[in-house]
């Protein structure tokens, strides 16, 4: 397969890329509307039988530690909150295509999803530390940051081993060997995965910027929280790939934000605690 394989082309034809259930997508937006209601998001969620399982599943476990069992959906909206059920929602509805391995990125399986999961909890905990914008937002942004390495896997399983040794061997980073490789990198490709979902402005953005923080034109705060959270998670090892040593941290993203670089071991201890506890409910959800 030659190298002239547009983004477009990744996008279109690959049968194996990523989809959010469309419940999970409807969630997203219900829960920004201002008359949605606990009925409301359960209706939605209702429409899917497998989400709305796992919606109930995580509702009652260990992690929400509630006295009582949960068995109906507006409940659990309500017990949870909108914001937590959007989060479950789109957790839930992303976990079986990020758990599988990225042999192209030399992730087993669960790195990725490891990676995604623990960036959103990093990047959420940055956002409200900074207080420049939703926690919420940053960590639906911080779950998708990398989508585009799922579909650019799929493509180019044999080439990456290729793409690593070069950025090895040229010391740079991953991103920039995907570019000079392949004309474009996972970023790119994670920006037009997320535009043709239709999701929000803010979340296309942090895939796009991610590693170049500095370049986002808009939703700069979002994509601050974004960078810092992946670092953070990047420099504890999670889901680190062949590309994880390689990363080059914008120390403007403090700046921006507000956070002073003595910060980062705050947020780095209160990262690996809440983990700890997210790691209780990724075995709720494979259960």
């Amino acid at each position: 397969m030659s190298h002239t394989v547009t983004i477009e082309q990744i996008v279109s034809k690959t049968s194996d890329l990523p989809t959010i259930p469309a419940a999970a997508l409807k969630v997203m937006r219900e829960t920004q509307s201002s008359s949605a209601s606990a009925a409301s998001v359960a209706r939605i969620i209702v429409t899917d039988q497998a989400l709305s399982a796992r919606v109930l599943r995580l509702a009652n476990s260990a992690f929400y530690g509630l006295s009582r069992k949960i068995s109906d959906l507006p409940e659990a909206v309500v017990v949870l909150g909108m914001k937590s059920v959007k989060n479950l929602a789109l957790v839930a509805g992303t976990y079986p295509w990020m758990k599988r391995p990225l042999t192209g990125y030399c992730l087993g399986p669960e790195e990725m999803w490891r990676h995604a999961f623990g960036c959103a909890a990093a990047a959420q905990i940055v956002a409200r530390m900074s207080r420049k914008c939703s926690e919420d937002l940053v960590f639906t942004a911080g779950l998708l940051h990398d989508i585009g390495k799922v579909a650019l896997s799929v493509w180019l399983e044999n080439k990456m081993g290729a793409i690593l040794l070069y950025a090895g061997r040229e010391e740079i980073s991953f991103d920039e060997a995907e570019r000079r490789v392949l004309g474009y990198d996972h970023c790119q490709v994670g920006f037009h995965l997320a535009t043709s979902w239709n999701l929000p402005e803010e979340i296309c953005s942090a895939c796009l910027y991610h590693h170049t923080p500095a370049q986002a034109a808009e939703h700069q705060s979002v994509v601050d929280c974004v960078h810092v959270g992946d670092y953070i998670c990047s420099a504890m090892g999670f889901g680190l790939g062949g590309d994880g040593m390689l990363y080059p941290f914008d120390e403007g993203s403090l700046t921006r934000l507000g956070i002073s670089p003595d910060q980062i071991d705050a947020i780095t201890d209160e990262f690996v605690e809440k983990f700890e506890e997210y790691e209780a409910l990724f075995s709720e959800i494979a259960a």
